[in-house]
C-alpha cells in the first residue's frame, strides 16, 4: 500500500485515539510491529488559536516516522489553516477525522457529521488538501445511520479528489462501538474506488480476524481498541501473517514489567501526578486474570508515585510465586482460579497483602 513515497505491504497501523494514542503508547504500539502511527485526532479551531493542550498532539518525534497527524472539524478555513500547522510538524502524511461519532462532536457538523452531507465532507477534504502539500488521507464510517450509509459514494469522491488513503471503519456513526463491525463492505468500498488503498477498522481482535480483513481486499489493517488491551497484538498479527507460528500471550511477570515501562514513560511524558491518575485505566488490561486483581487494582487506585506502584507489584508477584501460582496466566484461566483456589481470584486476605 502506498501514501505519498511510502510503500508499505499491508501495513499495520495503530487507529488514532484521544487520550490513548499518546507518543509513549505510539512507541510501545512500535516496539510490538505496528508499521503505520496515528497522533490523537486534534480541533482545527483550537489548532489555529494555539491553545496548548491540541498544539502539544501535533509534535512528533523523530523515532515514530512514519506517523500521520490526525485533524477534525467542519470549518475549510480553520481546516486549511490547522493542515498547514500539522504540515509544520513534520508528519509524513494529514488524516482527517470524518468518523468521530462522539454527539458533541458529530451533532455539530465535525467528525462523522460530515457524512450527512457530502458537498460539505468534500469541501473540508479540498480546503485540507489547499493547506498542506503532504498527503492526505481520511478515517470515516460507513454513514450516519443504517438508512443512510454513503460509504461507496465516499470513497468514489475520496478516489476522484486523489486523496492518498481511505480507513474504514466498518460501523455507522450512530452505532458507535456497539453491535459488530461489517465487513463486507470492504470489497463493496473496493469495488467501486478500486485504486483507492483501503484500510480495514473496527472489531479487529485477532490474527484470524486481520487475515479475514485483507483475503476481502483492504489493503492494510488499523488496530484501536483491541491495541489497548493487548499492544502485544501487532506483533502476533504480523507472525501470523508471515506464516509463523502465533507469539503466546505475555505471561504475568512480562506483563507487570510492560506495564511499568508503559508507566515509566506515560508519567515521563504526562508528569508523575497526572500520569500515575490516567494511567490507572490501564491495570485491567494488564493484570487480566491475575489471582487477587479486584484487591489489587483498588490498592493501585490509591497509590501516587511510579515508586509505590514498583514497590506494591514486586511484593505482589513475588507472593504470587511464593504461593506457586502458574505465572503464565494461560495455563490457568481465571475461571479455574475461581474453582480451585477461591480466595486467589477477589481475595481479601491476608495471603495477597
Amino acid at each position: 500500500m502506498r501514501i505519498g513515497t511510502l510503500d508499505i505491504y499491508h501495513p499495520l497501523c495503530l487507529a488514532p485515539m484521544e487520550s490513548v494514542s499518546d507518543p509513549p503508547f505510539r512507541r510501545l504500539c512500535r516496539q510490538f510491529g505496528a508499521d503505520l502511527l496515528w497522533t490523537e485526532f486534534a480541533n482545527c479551531e483550537a489548532i489555529v488559536r494555539n491553545v496548548s493542550r491540541e498544539s502539544r498532539k501535533l509534535q512528533v518525534s523523530p523515532d515514530e516516522h512514519p506517523i500521520a497527524i490526525q485533524i477534525y472539524g467542519s470549518a475549510e478555513d480553520s481546516m486549511e489553516r490547522a493542515a498547514a500547522n500539522a504540515e509544520a510538524m513534520n508528519p509524513d502524511w494529514i488524516d482527517i477525522n470524518c468518523g468521530c461519532w462522539v454527539k458533541k462532536i458529530a451533532n455539530r457538523g465535525d467528525g462523522a457529521g460530515l457524512l450527512r452531507d457530502l458537498k460539505k465532507f468534500e469541501k473540508v477534504v479540498r480546503s485540507v488538501m489547499r493547506g498542506s502539500s503532504l498527503p492526505v488521507t481520511v478515517k470515516t464510517r460507513l454513514g450516519w445511520d443504517a438508512d443512510s450509509i454513503v460509504i461507496l459514494d465516499v470513497a468514489r469522491m475520496l478516489e476522484q479528489l486523489g486523496v492518498a488513503a481511505l480507513t474504514l471503519h466498518c460501523r455507522t456513526r450512530s452505532q458507535g462501538y456497539s453491535g459488530k463491525a461489517d465487513w463486507s463492505w470492504i470489497p463493496r468500498v473496493k469495488a467501486a474506488a478500486p485504486s483507492l488503498p483501503l484500510i480495514a477498522n473496527g472489531d479487529i481482535r485477532s490474527p484470524e480476524d486481520a487475515k479475514y480483513c485483507l483475503d476481502l481486499g483492504a489493503d492494510g489493517i488499523m488496530i484501536g481498541r483491541a491495541a489497548i488491551d493487548r499492544p502485544w497484538i501487532f506483533r502476533q498479527i504480523r507472525a501470523s501473517l508471515a506464516g509463523q507460528p502465533i507469539p503466546p500471550e505475555p505471561d504475568l511477570r512480562d506483563r507487570i514489567s510492560l506495564a511499568l515501562e508503559h508507566l515509566r514513560a506515560h508519567t515521563a511524558y504526562h508528569g508523575e501526578k497526572r500520569g500515575v491518575f490516567s494511567f490507572r485505566r490501564r491495570w485491567a488490561a494488564y493484570l487480566h486474570a491475575a489471582p487477587g486483581i479486584a484487591r489489587l487494582r483498588a490498592e493501585l487506585m490509591t497509590l501516587e508515585t511510579v515508586a509505590q506502584i514498583e514497590d506494591r507489584l514486586a511484593r505482589y508477584l513475588e507472593r504470587a510465586i511464593s504461593l506457586g501460582y502458574p505465572i503464565d496466566c494461560e495455563e490457568t484461566p481465571a475461571e479455574t482460579i475461581e474453582e480451585q483456589e477461591p480466595c486467589m481470584k477477589n481475595c481479601a486476605s491476608a495471603c495477597w497483602k
